[in-house]
């Protein structure tokens, strides 16, 4: 199995020719950095650490703590006043600190990319594994705004479509990919595919994702990293093992006990009764899935390229093709084959699931919601979990009221 779960940035960086730069392969949280002195190319490990760092803090505040309880995948079980939030009333002025996050994420790391270009020669930038590993967190990053977004604003610019983000991310990737074959990098070429072809299928490019997804092995991740240690742990296990905000009670997820896509326990106390939330009323069902401050999150992985595929063929009426590539994605985590369904209206209904479990908790399924629920109830990819709720999230209070741009 291809590993990258605690994959060190700088060991990326081999075969780049960046001189003069002694401690390349021991970066460590540099603090602050004057902004000067980033305009040296052995400063660009830590440049390009940064945006790793960004992105795991933008990934910790939506994919670990909005996006579970906003797509259903964790009911909120604790005393945080995020009440509207849980029923899926996403108001600006409960956005501030996801929007924030994000956009900090994508404008360090398209940032960071225009002054590396500024710096290093043409054949430099068009062959380094830092170039191309920065495009791949712009593009993840990208990737994340688009799917989650309601409507956007780039750089306290007007008012512009979530789409804005795949376009640009899309360009991201590409760019990855092409400098990262350059470079000799395989493990952010493909990442970088498997971005790509997620954001290709989301602008309608089917046949283009479906290329991109079999550039990913079936036992490929590549994982956003947190490290507990440097201030940016997991807060989803904090959350859920040590205040018990979140649960996995009430959510489909409880119907499946003994799915390991989706593992969960019973938390009991001393006297053996069910334990209950901090809310003092829901029962505890904890999830196992990142079980440390140091759990990492998976951005890119090779079963999601394969649920990817099985949509695409029921796009196409393929049922028999869909169900083959659920069940290779099944068979790598030990689980029994799904029968195919008779009708086009159960395959979808399983291919429901089969994502949601696959990607649990990696803050993907609002955006699959939003799809399948935007595609209307006559539609087989419909799903209704989004009726009467939001179904993205706002630009924030505080971009509103900064941005003159979208100020009335």
């Amino acid at each position: 199995m291809i590993d990258v779960k605690r994959y060190k940035i700088a060991l990326a960086f081999l075969l780049i020719p960046l001189g003069g730069c002694d401690n390349l392969f021991t970066v460590e949280a540099p603090g602050r950095i004057a902004n000067d002195n980033l305009n040296e190319i052995a400063a660009f490990p830590a440049l390009v650490a940064g945006m790793s760092a960004d992105l795991t803090d933008a990934y910790d505040a939506t994919a670990n703590y909005t996006l579970p309880v906003t797509s259903g995948e964790l009911f909120h079980s604790g005393s945080y006043a995020i009440t509207d939030v849980a029923k899926g009333i996403l108001l600006p002025e409960d956005m501030n600190g996801e929007w924030g996050q994000m956009q900090q994420a994508r404008w360090v790391a398209e940032s960071g990319i225009e002054r590396m270009q500024g710096i290093l020669s043409d054949e430099q930038f068009n062959s380094s594994s830092l170039v191309a590993r920065a495009y791949l967190y712009a593009g993840l990053a990208n990737r994340l705004l688009g799917e989650n977004v309601c409507s956007t604003t780039i750089d306290g610019g007007p008012e512009q479509p979530n789409t804005v983000h795949f376009e640009r991310a899309i360009e991201q990737f590409t760019n990855a990919i092409e400098i990262g074959q350059r470079a000799a990098d395989p493990i952010t070429v493909t990442a970088a595919y498997g971005g790509r072809a997620s954001v290709r299928a989301w602008m309608g490019d089917w046949a283009g994702a479906v290329q991109d997804a079999q550039q990913v092995p079936v036992d490929f991740s590549f994982n956003i990293l947190f490290n507990s240690g440097a201030g940016n742990g997991n807060d989803l296990y904090i959350e859920t093992h040590d205040r018990y905000e979140f649960s996995v009670y009430n959510t489909i997820f409880e119907d499946h006990p003994d799915d390991p896509r989706a593992p969960w326990d019973t938390v009991f106390t001393g006297e053996g009764e069910v334990d209950t939330g901090a809310n003092g009323l829901t029962p505890v069902y904890q999830q196992q899935k990142y079980l440390s401050e140091d759990a990492d999150n998976p951005a890119v992985k090779g079963t999601g390229m394969l649920v990817l595929r099985a949509e695409n063929a029921l796009r196409n009426g393929d049922i028999g093709l869909a169900y083959s590539f659920m069940n290779d994605a099944r068979a790598f985590y030990g689980m029994d084959p799904l029968v195919p369904a008779s009708t086009i209206e159960e395959a979808w209904d399983d291919l429901h699931y089969e994502r949601g479990a696959t990607l649990w908790l990696e803050g993907r399924r609002l955006w699959d919601l939003r799809r399948w629920f935007n595609a209307g109830p006559s539609s087989p990819a419909y799903h209704p979990f989004l009726e009467d709720r939001d179904k993205c999230l706002p630009i924030s209070e505080e971009e509103r009221e900064s941005n003159p741009n979208l100020q009335a």
